[in-house]
């Protein structure tokens, strides 16, 4: 049976969004502060002011549960044993223990952890909003809840919602059981692994031999290499609801729009695209798809990497995720070494002629 460690703060029970509030109420500024203000974990940025709250009585006191994440918390109870492992000041734990019975009367009450030491709860799967908190877990699977704060970080498992959470929690179970996924023409090939893996040379290559054709992908990262699309940030948030899934990479925003996949879908042909895992998970929900795991060494991804046309920072961030990017493969249908001339033959030997 999986165990599950969901973090309570901004993923259960927003508690940012109620300090917001109080900023707001407290300074009236002309232009009211959002989540969105709140560009770092640090906090360092315009909604900094908030910080003081996080030591205030009022702002538990207004803390709620929604009812999608009451919803939420008594589904996964019937996949496995869930603990809520919650950082929280000693002098607010009876209020948050509190919080916690009203919200689910039924919950084991020695299934509650309490502490800033999340690195020693040992859990199959953990969701969770913060940082160094994922970087630092012990889970098998550690999961990022995507927060205005985290968007900068890159390569782990992540997800926007608790709907996008249970399909991955789909894919791992059936990692688990090692199903090998077959899939015929029109289906989608998701190629997924860290930075420097050659998914775009690979992706080139797979469309020269006239079975493979790749869509549309738009990003916010000034690009060049004949895949991406770059749109604006006020684009990609305007046209969100077209994309079938959306990720952050290194600060930017990728996505693929409903409408491409579905008219290339009505060709006899796979559609290949590059794309992280998240992605990948959301494009199976939806479309036959193949997941292909690419990697070669070390040495060569890092090389790929720093030879990359872009900034410093965001090479740093892209190499920063090398080693969580590669545990990913375990979620994946197939694994290819990208590095080897014999690359091309053995992705065209998992994929059946039409």
């Amino acid at each position: 049976m999986l165990t599950f460690g969901i973090d309570w703060d901004d993923v259960i029970a927003p508690l940012n969004d109620r300090a917001i509030e109080m900023a707001n109420e407290e300074y009236g500024f002309g232009e009211p502060l959002t989540l969105e203000d709140i560009t770092s974990w640090e906090n360092t940025g315009r909604a900094s002011v908030i910080k003081k709250y996080y030591d205030d009585p009022r702002l538990y006191d207004r803390q709620y549960v929604p009812q999608e994440s009451k919803e939420f918390i008594r589904k996964l109870m019937t996949k496995g044993n869930v603990y809520i492992v919650t950082a929280v000041y000693p002098r607010f734990m009876s209020r948050r223990i509190e919080q916690i019975k009203e919200a689910f009367p039924d919950f084991p009450e020695e299934n509650i952890i309490m502490g800033f030491q999340k690195s020693m709860v040992h859990v199959d799967i953990t969701l969770d909003d913060g940082p160094k908190n994922i970087l630092k877990s012990n889970a098998r699977f550690p999961v990022l809840m995507r927060k205005p704060w985290n968007r900068e970080l890159t390569g782990l498992l992540a997800v926007h919602n608790f709907e996008e959470f249970f399909q991955l929690l789909e894919q791992i179970k059936s990692s688990m059981i090692e199903e090998r996924v077959e899939e015929k023409a029109p289906a989608v090939v998701a190629l997924v692994g860290p930075s420097g893996s050659n998914k775009n040379r690979i992706t080139r290559k797979l469309c020269e031999t006239g079975r493979f054709i790749v869509p549309r992908a738009y990003t916010t990262r000034p690009v060049s290499d004949g895949i991406h699309q770059q749109i604006s940030e006020a684009e990609f948030a305007r046209d969100r609801k077209q994309f079938i899934e959306t990720t952050m990479y290194a600060g930017y925003a990728y996505g693929t729009k409903w409408e491409d996949i579905t008219r290339l879908m009505e060709q006899d042909k796979y559609i290949v695209m590059p794309m992280d895992l998240s992605g990948a998970i959301a494009m199976k929900r939806h479309y036959p798809t193949v997941i292909i795991f690419c990697k070669c060494s070390r040495e060569k991804m890092i090389a790929g990497i720093l030879e990359k046309n872009m900034t410093n920072r965001e090479k740093m961030l892209r190499l920063l995720s090398l080693e969580n990017e590669l545990k990913n493969a375990d979620l994946c249908d197939y694994v290819v070494n990208t590095g080897k001339d014999d690359a091309l033959e053995r992705i065209l030997a998992v994929l059946p002629d039409a």
